[in-house]
């Protein structure tokens, strides 16, 4: 057993015997307003004591922009119609969607794993898509961090041309597979993530299964396939024109 599977076995030792279910939603294909309003409603309106995650899909190809970015600067990187251009609720860089793995994993304040340092969970999820990647054949790497007279300064441009510490990249750790963004409030974290599974040749329905198998034994607790909640619908739609809006895609502002 070698350095880093020991502080994995220490590390998972920590969350044990908390009773939080990891509440598994269903598949949904939407645009871009549709996604981020739905992963926003659940982070910031839904009373849950659960942990949340779900994977969702795309009506068509689009593209989501970290909160912190430009949006003039975005919409000059694009051939797109900026009405496809969507500003997430988290930071990071510019992703291109329509042909990869979208998920979001929402972590309540009131779970031990809330206070652990940013850096850490985006760490955990990556090491358990590797997993996840190589029970397929699929061998990956962590882009390593980068020492402190290298740092990089300002916001990724484009997320998986500009990779950054710990994303989780191919065996050669020349091509970034997946990254995430994040969100923490005094409510909790919301992981907004994105994998390119185009040049990969791996068994969907098994990923998922593995995957949430592995999150199952990150935060000690086991899943469970849950409804959406009665006003979700509804209220989602509501958010999905807030996000749909000129006044948040250029100045982060709801109308």
């Amino acid at each position: 057993m070698n350095g880093t599977e020991i502080l994995q076995m220490i590390h998972l030792s920590t969350f044990r015997n908390f009773n939080m279910p990891l509440s598994i939603l269903p598949y949904e294909k939407e645009n871009g307003p549709i996604n981020m309003a739905t992963d926003f409603w659940l982070f910031q309106k839904y009373e849950s004591t659960n942990l949340i995650f779900r994977h969702y899909g795309w009506a068509k190809k689009e593209v989501t922009f970290g909160y912190g970015q430009d949006w003039n600067w975005v919409k000059s990187q694009n051939a797109l119609d900026s009405n496809l251009l969507t500003r997430r609720p988290t930071g990071g860089g510019i992703v291109h969607h329509g042909n990869d793995w979208t998920y979001s994993l929402i972590i309540p304040s009131n779970h031990i794993f809330y206070s652990s340092p940013a850096l850490d969970h985006y760490q955990e999820i990556h090491f358990a898509l590797g997993r996840v990647f190589e029970k397929q054949g699929v061998f990956t790497s962590l882009m390593p961090c980068p020492k402190k007279n290298e740092k990089r300064k300002g916001i990724p441009g484009n997320c998986f041309l500009e990779p950054v510490g710990m994303d989780l990249m191919n065996k050669s750790g020349l091509s970034k597979i997946a990254g995430a963004a994040m969100k923490r409030t005094k409510r909790g974290i919301l992981i907004q993530g994105t994998i390119n599974l185009e040049s990969l040749v791996v068994d969907k329905r098994l990923f998922f299964s593995n995957l949430v198998k592995e999150f199952e034994n990150i935060f000690s607790e086991e899943s469970r396939n849950d409804r959406w909640p009665d006003q979700l619908h509804y209220e989602r739609n509501i958010l999905a024109d807030y996000f749909s809006s000129i006044q948040w895609r250029e100045k982060r502002r709801f109308p």
